[in-house]
């Protein structure tokens, strides 16, 4: 019983460790969430793709708020122009982000797939 439990918020804690990467604690639990994903990758049933998806959402948050704002800032002709297109961009990604780690995380509680 205890394991059927323990299944049952498996994919709540993925989506909700996706938002806590975002949010609260953006390297420990982005680690944390991959060592979930080496430790439960062979999980069967709609915990396995909530896992997927919060990791693949992790990694393109990654990239979408560290690597593009760092090629923005230093590719650009003036550095205010750059910071300020940076910092619009950072703000609405992050903010897009968000939402939808709260999108999944609803469905995650709901026992429905994730919005991909």
């Amino acid at each position: 019983m205890s394991q059927t439990k323990n299944t049952l918020h498996s994919a709540t804690i993925y989506q909700a460790l996706y938002l806590t990467n975002l949010l609260l604690l953006p390297g420990v639990s982005f680690l944390l969430l991959l060592w979930l994903f080496s430790k439960n990758r062979h999980q069967k049933d709609w915990h396995r793709i909530h896992l997927y998806r919060a990791l693949q959402f992790s990694i393109l948050a990654g990239i979408l708020l560290v690597l593009i704002p760092v090629l923005v800032v230093y590719g650009g002709n003036t550095f205010e122009a750059s910071v300020m297109v940076m910092l619009v961009y950072f703000v609405t990604m992050h903010a897009l982000l968000v939402l939808l780690g709260m999108l999944n995380i609803s469905r995650a509680m709901a026992k429905k797939l994730p919005i991909y």
